[in-house]
């Protein structure tokens, strides 16, 4: 378990100077990579032994908006594993309360293969505590197979998106996922939101971004060729005083 206080700053923040969830992600891997660190599964050991930690779902319950100066209290645990996944949980709090509820799923990746490892391949295995008996729902498809949506845009892969496991970073997704969205919902709350991480990108590939848009869900989905990237789900409410 590990708990990190963060600052928000204007490099954080979208344009209304509200926090953008790449940036809630990257503060929320700092908190994982640390907690990690402390059982002595690093990510530089992971890599020199030719593994690494991939995201393969984030799920997000938001119940108050994170701005531009907030304090925010970030406290993480490894809670369990479900097969080939490891489950880690956040919550995330502010001076304004209680804001954020998150789960993530991740599988151990060989690196040489690209292949999914089991996680006690690892060498230092981090403890399971079990503390939270219900992690934030997700979906198990966001699309059905033959479903067909609209052309939103193109998205071209930069060597800026990749991290040190030779992939997109998988914060970057949230910044594709809002690209998709364009203001449709800018009067409106982001109460949830689900990125399930389908296939990996890289450098110089081209991921074309499809959606399916009512009153209040959003459904994206990026195709690298053939193959879906990535898909995402989005909820939304009519805003109130208390967010």
């Amino acid at each position: 378990m590990l708990i990190k206080k963060f600052r928000i700053e204007d490099k954080h923040c979208d344009k209304m100077g509200e926090l953008k969830l790449s940036a809630l992600q990257l503060f929320m891997q700092e908190c994982a990579g640390e907690d990690f660190d402390s059982y002595g599964t690093t990510g530089d050991e992971m890599r020199k032994n030719g593994m690494a930690f991939v995201l393969t779902r984030v799920t997000f319950d938001i119940f108050k908006k994170m701005s531009k100066g907030d304090l925010l209290e970030i406290l993480t645990v490894h809670d369990h594993i479900e097969g080939i996944s490891l489950i880690r949980e956040f919550v995330i709090t502010s001076d304004k309360g209680y804001c954020c509820r998150a789960t993530t799923v991740w599988i151990v990746l060989n690196l040489n293969t690209r292949r999914i490892m089991r996680p006690t391949a690892l060498e230092h295995y981090p403890p399971t505590l079990n503390l939270f008996t219900q992690q934030v729902e997700s979906e198990k498809r966001i699309f059905t197979k033959d479903e067909t949506a609209e052309f939103v845009c193109e998205i071209d892969i930069k060597n800026s998106h990749i991290d040190e496991n030779g992939h997109v970073n998988n914060t970057f997704y949230q910044d594709f996922a809002a690209k998709a969205i364009d203001g449709r919902y800018s009067d409106k709350f982001l109460k949830h939101i689900q990125i399930s991480y389908v296939h990996e990108a890289f450098e110089g590939e081209n991921l074309k971004i499809y959606g399916v848009f009512d009153d209040s869900i959003a459904r994206v989905r990026a195709m690298n060729g053939e193959k879906c990237c990535f898909e995402a789900l989005m909820k939304f409410e009519e805003q109130n005083d208390e967010q």
